[in-house]
Order: structure tokens, then sequence, then C-alpha cells
């Protein structure tokens, strides 16, 4: 069942600082038989961790005004509270361990209306499923469910679940990461932030806030070009959740939205050359935007000066939310907005569109991505 019972009133506290806390760990094996052929060995995370509020003032909607947009766009947290961060941990199997590798982790952050199972797609996952790619390749995987997605907590969708959360939660599981406690049984040296759509944002923000928090950076579906955003995303037509769907999603407050139908999530995600089973399975397994994240993702798009790290950019050459029509110049502002970058290795995916993962070029973006995690 989804974790929609976690709601939570904590709003109208002031602070000036933000941090961060976690408690422990709740870990669940996930019986092998359903993961062995995959080549690996997956368990479920619920890690509780607590944001602060970083914004002057007391935010509700009952005293709404322009100050909430005003705080939303210096990029502060409005609120405190403890958020259940769900996440899945899948490690090689013993026959796909691989020297060099083995001290590396990824940290899988999906896009808006998508959750963690987006990296595992239930659908030909030996085409479509970034975990198995990955695992096989004897990279470990953490695919995490963003505050208001997936297992996670449900918030307020407007002040809470809304991006400057999203990266003072990833900013924890990071540090959790390296201080060895997140998961006891295994220690890794070496972390690559795979962020796709508002994850690949929240990996840009990380990168400028947190410049040393991880080593790589894989960003996908993202540019830095604002003109096409807002009108490709209102294009989406995406409504509340609890109007689409009463029966599944009524207990959602109205903040949550999606994709109504077939045919507006895939003006939305897909374009060109995809087999038309993976936007099904897609949609089927589609989740929720917030109001929040859509308001305020705009301005996590920064440049961060001092990540010294590799950057892998990939895009469809047909993503309308980030380029448009078609993709010229935009991927390539990647120098730009990481300046300082060891390396800068740029792929535009033709007969592509948004989530290039599900069309036929995904599994040539996934290769790439191995090529140059093998390079750095």
């Amino acid at each position: 069942m989804r974790a929609i019972s976690n709601s939570f009133s904590a709003f109208g506290l002031c602070a000036f600082s933000l941090i961060v806390t976690v408690a422990s760990v709740s870990a669940v094996p996930i019986s092998d038989a359903t993961t062995a052929s995959l080549g690996q060995s997956c368990t479920e995370v619920l890690l509780p961790i607590t944001v602060e509020q970083s914004a002057a003032g007391e935010f509700s909607l009952e005293s709404y005004d322009v100050n909430v947009l005003f705080a939303l766009a210096e990029r502060q947290t409005l609120a405190s509270n403890t958020y259940n961060i769900s996440m899945r941990i899948c490690t090689p199997s013993a026959n796909h361990v691989v020297p060099g590798h083995a001290d590396t982790v990824q940290v899988l952050v999906h896009g808006a209306t998508f959750n963690k199972i987006m990296w595992d797609l239930p659908y030909q996952p030996e085409r479509y499923s970034w975990t198995k790619k990955m695992n096989e390749a004897g990279y470990a995987t953490i695919a995490v469910d963003l505050v208001g997605a997936g297992n996670s907590s449900f918030p307020n969708g407007l002040l809470e679940a809304q991006t400057a959360t999203y990266v003072e939660v990833m900013h924890q599981v990071v540090l959790q990461l390296r201080a060895g406690t997140l998961y006891p049984e295994r220690q890794w040296s070496k972390i690559v932030f795979v962020g796709f759509s508002i994850g690949g944002i929240v990996a840009n923000s990380l990168a400028e806030r947190y410049p040393s928090d991880v080593d790589v950076m894989v960003l996908l579906g993202i540019s830095w070009e604002l003109h096409w955003i807002y009108p490709a995303f209102m294009a989406g037509l995406q409504d509340a959740a609890r109007n689409i769907d009463p029966a599944r999603w009524g207990a959602l407050p109205g903040f949550y939205q999606t994709h109504p139908t077939l045919a507006t999530r895939e003006v939305a995600c897909f374009y060109g050359a995809y087999d038309h089973g993976a936007l099904e399975a897609d949609f089927a397994n589609r989740d929720f935007d917030t109001l929040g994240a859509a308001v305020t993702f705009t301005f996590h798009l920064v440049t961060a000066p001092v990540f010294s790290g590799p950057v892998f950019m990939g895009i469809g050459e047909n993503d309308g939310t980030f380029c448009g029509v078609k993709c010229g110049s935009e991927p390539y502002e990647v120098y730009d907005k990481f300046p300082a970058a060891s390396t800068h290795d740029i792929r535009v995916y033709p007969d592509t569109g948004h989530m290039l993962l599900f069309h036929y070029s995904g599994m040539q973006m996934m290769d790439d991505v191995l090529t140059f995690l093998a390079s750095v």
C-alpha cells in the first residue's frame, strides 16, 4: 500500500539555519529468488530523515501570502519535519562482481511523476532496467523515493514536498553513505549521483550547495533552457491525482498531481522510437508531481562553480521539456554550469523524448554511462 498515511502539519516553525538528522534505519531483504536471476541482491530500506526549516518566518496555508513564493525562490525549506525515505539497495550477485567496481555505488533519483520503480521498470528488464544493467556490470545501486513519491512520506505538497527539501534529504543520504551508517553491511568509497529530470536538477543544486558530497554526476533529461519548460509542463495536462482516480488516490491532497491519460503521458515523456508497451508500463506505474516541486524546480537550475568531479550529460534530442522541438546547444551549457568539472561527457540521443531510458536509445545511453564510468 502506498505510504500516504504519513501526513504532517508541522508548519509555522521559525529557524535560521538548516539542520538535518537521521534516526535508525529499517532494512528488509527482498527474497533472493526474485532478484538473483537479475544479477542482484536487493534490500528495501526506510530511512527517517529530519529536515529543519531554513527560511525565517512562519508559513502555512492558513496564513498564505507572497512570502511563501519568495522563500521558495531563495531555495529555502519552509517547515521542520521528519520524513520516511524509501530506498531499494541492490548489490551485484557473486557472479557479477567486477574488479574496480565494488567500491562504487550509484545513487538513483527519479523525476517528477516517477518513483524508484523507474530504475527497474517491470517490463522487459533486459532492455529497460537500469539496476539490472548496472548490477550486472558490478555496480551497486540505491534507488531513492523522493519526499511525496513512492513509499516515502507524503507531507504538504506545496510547503514541504519541494525541491529544496529534496536537496537536503539527498545531502543526508550521501552523508550516511559516507559514514557507513545507511547500509552497514557495505561501504563504498565512490558515490555516483544519477538524476533524471527533477532528480538531475536536485543533483545540480546539490553540487552547488555541497560540492564535495559526491564524486561523479550523471545528469539525464535536463538542460538549463527555461524557454520551453513551463509550456511543455502544462502540455502534460497534469491534474490532481484524487480527481483522476478517486478510488486509488482519493486520500491524497490536491497538491499531488499526475498525468490523467496515456496520451498526456506520451506527450510529456515520449517521442519517436519507443516500444508502446514501455509507455503503457510506465503509465501504469506513474507517480506524482507536487505543486511545490513545480513551483521550485527551475530555481535549482544553477551554476556549480566548485564541483570538480566528472559530469555525464545525457538527453533525448526531442526532449520537449528541456529543449523544445529539437535540442541544439542547450545540453552543452553543462560546460558553463559545471566549469570546474574534471570531465564533461555530453550525449544527445536522436529520435528520443524526455524519458530517454524508456526509448530504444535507452540501452545505448546505459552503455555510454558504463563507458564513462570506466574512464573516470
